[in-house]
Order: structure tokens, then C-alpha cells, then sequence
């Protein structure tokens, strides 16, 4: 307000120097302007790139037998079911999308659904699904967030994938269950995840689509503005599997915001929260029966 009085003292015509006092309050003024220019523009930066807050309990928000992909908006889509009485289980072995070998191994899974057979995928006989597969699973997923890290966690079987942010992907990798996974932030409600290097003995669904070790999955999931629902979109593309890359969609929910749930009556361990969930290989046959478990009749004392 003192520079204000003193500007309004003088004529605009008066441009004799002030003395020195004001020469050096205006000096450090002049000074703080570039200053308090970066600060707000550090501001505005840190608005623009807020980080999303996925963390919390979800679920898929179908029940029953309903997890499925669904098509994108646009392009070549996922393997879909043939028949909805069998768990979708039998796959369409005619979309295009799959080369001749990835075809058969569909159609030889449906097979065994077609004579009433229980078919073996990995997912079944507690091996980690492998993604995109983990997305259709019903179970409760925790999703956790740190700097440099997002960790997702799975009830089914107690399975842990770790998505490595602003990194690259390491050379050398082996295979493994869930691959290696690196991700980043798009804008204020988006994660974006690239995997790759994932075990072969996975499957991408639940018709039995097999995949190499040069599948590359891409998710995004993007946050509702009320924080209840959470979109995913996916791309696949494998060269040795299909014949071009393909998208679908799915999504998880707050458990409260799942079809069919009531506040008012108590729920199970599968609408709220993770508990312990083993689900390791076994030797239980799905057809009936066990499998013979070897055993050494040799004293070893």
C-alpha cells in the first residue's frame, strides 16, 4: 500500500530516481517475481499430475458365472463364450484374431467341455492365472500405493503382483507367473501397466487361448469421479499367438456398489475384505478320483 500512496504522490511525467530505500525495495520486488512464477507453476504441475488413489478393496461387479471380457468400442476383441451354460468355458475358435495353432488349443479345450469333461487350465489347478486371466477372477483384489510402487493383491491363492512406476523394463528377464510389470500415471484418474515376459503355461482366458513369451499386455485403469467403479481396458498382442493385437474391457467396483448388495445384512469374506485364501497344487483329480502320490518305502535311518 506504501508504493501504491507513492505512486499516486508523483506525477506520471516525474522520472527522477527515488532514493535508495525504495531503489532496493523495488530491486528484491522485481527479484520475487520470477520466484513466485515458478512457485505457482510448480503448483499448477503438481494439480495436473495429482496422483489418482486406487487403493482400497475391489471387486468384479458381476456375480456368479458373468466375469467375462468385454469387446472394445472399436478393432478386434477377446475370445468369447459359445455357450453360457458351461461356465464359458467354450470359446469361439473361429475369431480371427487367432493363428491356426492358438485356434485348435481353443477349440481342444471346448472339446472337453462339449463331452461334459472337465478341462485343466493352469488357473484351475491353483497356478497363478497370469494376466489378462486375473482380471476375470472373482475374488476380493487390494490394490496399494506407494512412490515408486503399486502393489496389487490378489485373494486368489494370495497372489502378489508388483508394478514397478516411471521404470524400465530390465533386460534378460525370465518368465514368470506374472511376468515383470512397469506403469505410470496419466492426468488425475489413470494407471497405465505394461507387462511382460509372463509363463507360457497361462492362459490369456478361460477358453483355454494359450500365448508365448512375447505376449505384451498394456492396462489402463481409469477411476470414476465418484471413486466407486474402476474401468480397465487391455491390449494384448503376441505375434506367435494372434494375428494382430486386441483390446477388451472390464472393471472392478467398491464391494458396496456390487449388484445386489444390501448394507443392512451382514456379508462374507467375498464382498469386503482379503482373508487367507490357500490354493496351492494338489494331487485332486477334476474328473473324480486322485491322482497316486509317489511314495518312497526306503528307511532313510
Amino acid at each position: 500500500m506504501a508504493m501504491n500512496r507513492l505512486a499516486r504522490q508523483r506525477s506520471p511525467l516525474d522520472i527522477s530516481p527515488p532514493n535508495a530505500f525504495w531503489a532496493v525495495f523495488c530491486a528484491a520486488a522485481l527479484l520475487a517475481v520470477p520466484a513466485i512464477a515458478i512457485f505457482h507453476s510448480a503448483q499448477a504441475a503438481e494439480v495436473e499430475h495429482q496422483v489418482p488413489d486406487f487403493s482400497g478393496y475391489w471387486v468384479r461387479p458381476e456375480n456368479g458365472n458373468g466375469r467375462i471380457f468385454y469387446p472394445p468400442e472399436s478393432g478386434p476383441g477377446p475370445i468369447v463364450g459359445t455357450d453360457d451354460t458351461r461356465e464359458f468355458m467354450i470359446g469361439d475358435d473361429t475369431n480371427p484374431i487367432l493363428l491356426p495353432h492358438a485356434a485348435a488349443a481353443v477349440r481342444a479345450h471346448g472339446d472337453y467341455g462339449r463331452a461334459d469333461r472337465v478341462a485343466l487350465p493352469a488357473w484351475s489347478l491353483c497356478w497363478p492365472p497370469g494376466i489378462p486371466l486375473i482380471l476375470n477372477m472373482a475374488e476380493t483384489v487390494q490394490l496399494l500405493q506407494t512412490p515408486d510402487r503399486v502393489t496389487i493383491l490378489y485373494q486368489r491363492g494370495m497372489q502378489v503382483r508388483h508394478i514397478y512406476l516411471n521404470k524400465e523394463h530390465p533386460e534378460g528377464l525370465e518368465p514368470s507367473w506374472f511376468g515383470h510389470s512397469i506403469g505410470h500415471y496419466e492426468g488425475s484418474d489413470t494407471l497405465v501397466i505394461e507387462t511382460i515376459a509372463q509363463d507360457i503355461r497361462s492362459t490369456v482366458d478361460r477358453f483355454g487361448t494359450p500365448h508365448s513369451e512375447a505376449m505384451r499386455v498394456v492396462e489402463r485403469y481409469t477411476l470414476s469421479a465418484d471413486g466407486q467403479r474402476l474401468g480397465i481396458k487391455f491390449t494384448v498382442e503376441d505375434p506367435e499367438t494372434f494375428t494382430v493385437p486386441w483390446s477388451a474391457r472390464t472393471g472392478y467396483v467398491r464391494p458396496s456398489a456390487r449388484a445386489g448388495y444390501r448394507p443392512e445384512r451382514e456379508y462374507s469374506w467375498r464382498d469386503i475384505k482379503i482373508i487367507e485364501m490357500v490354493c496351492a497344487e494338489n494331487n485332486r483329480d477334476p474328473e473324480g478320483g486322485y491322482f497316486v502320490i509317489p511314495v518312497d518305502e526306503t528307511l532313510d535311518f
